[in-house]
């Protein structure tokens, strides 16, 4: 069994997510509109490219140069997405999705806040053999390294949401940190999650105790994971919210019709009914 930190998070919103995504690895039934992605992937991909390529050739690129090159990305990006830009939660065009990417990019560049993707590297995988065929698997969105002390390394997250710590769990980067440190024996010296649109680096607290303290909760969850015969659905309003087979599960449909809203409306006259929207 392969267990990644979104493998671990989503049996802890929802064992039958865990199993419908990460062990039958079933697609969703219902397309997913990937409107909400867009940004992020974008400015992630800039970032990845400059960090393990582009910054070799010159840390400072024109804004120009920068323009052509987030629009070949975009233009790929949209090619390999699903977006149905008529839902009615849809607020930007495809272009101002783009335009505001590009200028909070230049924005970064030109920034002191650019020293975090220089002598970085960028989407490095781990994976880690455990006992009883359980391999453990992360890809680390960024990995500093400072030049002075080899070992002072700094583990980050980009997010691309424009509220900052919105949908957000320390757990992440300390799963990242556990891994980095089973791989190189190195505790990282400093976590965190960067935020794209507010040019901001938000720290997560980490120390030995605090990652020993991660390693045993996580080591519990794994065992419970590995040993579980049935993956019953526990939904809630937080993990259906984002799960991509909340339309089709009929105990998410179920639950969000019992959290629904109980109206008492007076429909013949004769006294209130009760029902739910």
């Amino acid at each position: 069994m392969k267990i990644s930190y979104h493998a671990w998070k989503s049996y802890l919103e929802c064992p039958k997510k865990f199993l419908l995504k990460h062990v039958q690895k079933a697609p969703p039934t219902v397309p997913i509109n990937e409107y909400f992605t867009l940004y992020g992937r974008l400015v992630e991909k800039f970032f990845e490219l400059f960090s393990n390529i582009w910054r070799f050739k010159t840390p400072y690129i024109f804004p120009e140069i920068i323009r052509e090159r987030m629009q070949v990305l975009y233009d790929n990006i949209l090619l390999a997405s699903t977006v149905n830009w008529s839902a009615p939660f849809v607020k930007y065009t495809q272009n101002d999705i783009f335009e505001q990417a590009f200028a909070d990019v230049c924005t970064i560049m030109d920034s002191q806040q650019q020293n975090y993707f220089l002598n970085s590297k960028s989407e490095v995988s781990i994976n880690l053999k455990l006992k009883g065929e359980i391999e453990l698997r992360g890809r680390i969105d960024f990995v500093h390294f400072d030049p002075l002390c080899k070992d002072a390394v700094l583990i980050f997250d980009g997010k691309g949401t424009d509220t900052i710590g919105k949908n957000v769990s320390n757990d992440q980067v300390l799963f990242y940190a556990l891994l980095y440190f089973f791989q190189y024996k190195i505790v990282p010296r400093e976590l965190g999650f960067f935020y794209y649109r507010f040019n901001t680096m938000i720290p997560v607290p980490i120390s030995e105790q605090i990652l020993n303290e991660f390693r045993a909760r996580l080591s519990l969850d794994i065992k419970t994971i590995v040993s579980d015969k049935e993956f019953k659905a526990t939904p809630c309003a937080k993990s259906c919210k984002y799960c991509d087979y909340a339309r089709t599960c009929l105990e998410g449909i179920e639950s969000k019709g019992s959290r629904a809203k109980k109206s008492r409306l007076d429909l013949k006259g004769e006294g209130f009914v009760e029902f739910g929207f």
